[in-house]
């Protein structure tokens, strides 16, 4: 009995040291603080890009508008005309002579001269545009200057009061035509010559074989080439 005792009293004490064991584990677990739970990395945040301003387009600079076109003459049609690029030309300002007369065949001998073939300049008068006849009413500028104040120095062409050109330079065409226009021909110098023929008595020359004897009246010479005359 009293060994039986012994070994119940071992088992109790060994079975009430385990559950103080445990007891003692699980408060330990209790007090003892959980490590801190690890985030996951937080996800990259999407930042939509900045709008692109507005591109604008580039300013264009101001064009430079020229004096006049250019243009290269491509027949003369008499002393105030012309064509060029397609288009019949009448140069402000002056009057050229008819082209039936023999001025007006000048005047178109000298605009062949200095225009056909040739580049010229073409300058509007402001509110001017085309004649009657349709053509372009321009001031013409060649490589020898003006047309206009170039054509007026000679005879064949004068001042077109009628124009429509600006008044000041028909002031400066007049200043450069002290002479007017002419049409007609000079006169012709073989009425002189014939003129000064009257004065004198024609004598006719000794022909070759006549040995150096004048034409008789009714021989004409001939007596001279035979022996019994």
């Amino acid at each position: 009995m009293r060994t039986a005792y012994k070994v119940w009293s071992g088992i109790a004490a060994g079975v009430f040291c385990l559950v103080a064991i445990g007891d003692l584990s699980n408060g330990s677990d209790t007090t003892t603080a959980a490590p801190a739970a690890v985030s996951a990395p937080a996800a990259p945040t999407y930042v939509a890009p900045a709008a692109a301003a507005p591109v604008q387009a580039p300013v264009a600079a101001p064009v430079e508008v020229p004096a006049g076109d250019t243009v290269t003459v491509t027949d003369v049609v008499d002393g105030e005309s012309f064509v060029a690029g397609g288009q019949r030309i009448r140069i402000l300002g002056i009057d050229a002579c008819d082209p039936s007369t023999y001025g007006g065949r000048q005047a178109t001998s000298t605009a062949e001269t200095f225009l056909e073939g040739q580049q010229v300049t073409l300058r509007t008068e402001p509110g001017v545009d085309e004649d009657r006849n349709g053509r372009l009413l321009r001031y013409v500028d060649t490589s020898a200057g003006d047309y206009g104040t170039l054509a007026v120095t000679y005879d064949h062409t004068e001042v077109d009061d009628a124009s429509r050109a600006d008044a000041s330079y028909l002031d400066e065409l007049r200043s450069a035509d002290p002479n007017g226009r002419t049409c007609a021909a000079p006169p012709s110098s073989s009425s002189s010559s014939s003129s000064e023929d009257d004065d004198h008595v024609y004598v006719p020359l000794p022909r070759r074989g006549d040995d150096g004897l004048p034409d008789g009246a009714l021989t004409g010479g001939y007596c001279a080439k035979k022996w019994w005359c």
